[in-house]
């Protein structure tokens, strides 16, 4: 499961129906429970409905037809994830000891095939191939937030993101000890294709090495309580600038597994000149989630409000769209990354004198 971030708990209050008072009536493991309390606890906390174009209420009348006492656990299963697709939301998981539902799977999945389907994810973004073709097995990795590094060719560094971990601290070292490791370099290569998310805070503070000012690019909000118009007060998300930071060029590579708090990191950079983004759209699931669980033991996690850019502009399922599109798969070639060899064709090529940048 992509890796999400986790706010504050949100608690819920469920009336309790009058068939509730049945003799013998097990309301944890009731169908029909179950259900309303997914379709309750879905419209007094989830954080995108001035967003979607959607009918909550509606659409949970329509499906409850669906189920019943006599309904069994995968029917059941199966209605809630047709109800939550109707989200289109990434940041919506659906689990039990069978069967898993995301936006991004499409269908509900038995729970033993999710790892070839993150292994097939994998295939577009081949570290294997990365260390030993273009890095040559001369690299370096970092157990904080799952990064390698290395020379990718003359005076261009590579940096691959896999996640982006809570303790800020760790980061800003770690972070601090890979950019010493390419205070030579003239252009880098920032790699979070299939970027599992983690903490907004890990992708700023990583995020600061690679800016050239102080701007706004992020603001957040949490919905407060059952007033879908009814969000915290807005937090502010601006980069702030090292005092040496990283003047050359820069291509960030992206893919439709790029997600959460790696989109927060593509705003961070999205607001600075000398970076660029190459390959696809991201995966559009930018608001923090946080975890449920229904009555039954079921798990469920869900968006718990809006992140906007510092314009308005929502990115939750268009994603981040690139400034430039590469040719070629990188999930059907198996001897090379056409998209890193695009970014070192562009990185290679001189820079119009206009372009050059001298340290602030």
């Amino acid at each position: 499961m992509t890796s999400i971030k986790f706010t504050r708990h949100v608690t819920i209050i469920i009336v309790i129906s009058f068939w509730l008072l049945i003799p013998g009536y097990n309301q944890e493991k009731s169908p029909t429970f179950n259900y309303q309390y997914f379709v309750s606890f879905i419209r007094e906390n989830y954080g995108l409905f001035p967003y979607k174009n959607v009918d909550w209420d509606s659409l949970g009348r329509h499906y409850a037809q669906y189920v019943g006492e006599e309904t069994d656990p995968d029917s059941l299963f199966r209605v809630l994830s047709l109800l939550a697709e109707n989200l289109k939301d990434k940041h919506i998981w659906l689990d039990n000891d069978r069967f898993a539902y995301n936006h991004s799977l499409g269908r509900v999945v038995p729970v033993n095939r999710m790892d070839s389907i993150f292994r097939t994810r994998e295939s577009h973004k081949n570290l294997d191939l990365i260390r030993s073709k273009y890095l040559k097995n001369i690299c370096d990795s970092s157990g904080i937030n799952d990064c390698l590094y290395g020379m990718a060719g003359p005076g261009i560094g590579y940096l691959s993101i896999s996640r982006f971990d809570q303790d800020v601290r760790k980061v800003n070292s770690t972070m601090q000890h890979i950019m010493d490791h390419f205070r030579d370099c003239r252009a880098l290569i920032i790699d979070i294709r299939n970027n599992r998310g983690g903490t907004d805070s890990s992708a700023l503070t990583m995020a600061n090495f690679l800016v050239l000012s102080d701007t706004c690019y992020q603001i957040a909000r949490i919905r407060k309580n059952k007033d879908n118009e009814d969000y915290s007060a807005p937090r502010i998300w601006s980069t702030s600038r090292k005092s040496r930071p990283f003047i050359g060029q820069v291509i960030v590579l992206i893919n439709r597994y790029t997600i959460s708090a790696a989109e927060s990191f593509s705003l961070a950079l999205k607001t600075q000149p000398h970076i660029r983004f190459a390959g696809e759209h991201s995966a559009g699931a930018l608001s923090d989630a946080e975890d449920g669980y229904l009555p039954n033991g079921w798990h469920f996690t869900y968006s718990t409000g809006a992140w906007t850019d510092c314009n308005g502009n929502i990115y939750e399922e268009k994603g981040i769209q690139p400034d430039i599109r590469p040719g070629g798969n990188p999930g059907e070639c198996q001897n090379s990354d056409p998209w890193i060899d695009f970014s070192l064709n562009m990185l290679s090529m001189p820079l119009p004198p206009s372009s050059v940048r001298e340290d602030p």
